[in-house]
């Protein structure tokens, strides 16, 4: 397992129906509806991460509402390999985690809410290079701790 210990460059970018998430030279390729769970994952995590490190109830919302980048960078190479790499989210403290395969990136909240505005505008020009017209949704929440939940928002 890699692990990034130091500012590593990263990006999203779209490849045909495909989006192609970049951190320094690893790239991992994702269908859309996966990226749209990514980043609703990413947006999810965020917010609790931020709420550990005691931001506010404004400061958690202006995280989520991160816009997304128009300018999510089409590349056409269309003789790689596609499919869904292996991935997960989680939280450790105030960082937001995102491993896929075996490498680990850790974020703070407000970068990790401005990558999931990049996965979902990534995953949006991927839907619609595709012609897919679909108007469904998938929704993450974290069920447990519900009574922790309730005390922290007062």
């Amino acid at each position: 397992m890699s692990e990034l210990l130091e500012p590593t460059a990263v990006s999203v970018d779209v490849e045909n129906d495909v989006v192609v998430f970049r951190v320094g030279s690893n790239l991992a390729r994702f269908s859309y509806t996966t990226a749209f769970m990514i980043a609703q994952q990413l947006r999810l995590f965020s917010g609790l991460a931020a709420r550990i490190a005691g931001a506010t109830l404004e400061q958690r919302r202006e995280i989520k509402r991160q816009p997304g980048e128009d300018n999510v960078r089409s590349i056409s190479q269309p003789n790689l390999p596609r499919g869904d790499s292996r991935w997960r989210v989680s939280n450790e403290g105030e960082l937001v985690v995102l491993q896929i395969g075996d490498l680990v990136a850790r974020w703070e909240a407000p970068a990790a809410g401005t990558i999931a505005s990049w996965f979902r505008e990534g995953g949006r020009q991927a839907k619609a290079w595709a012609g897919d017209t679909s108007k469904t949704m998938r929704l993450a929440g974290i069920l447990t701790d519900a009574n922790e939940n309730a005390r922290l928002i007062q």
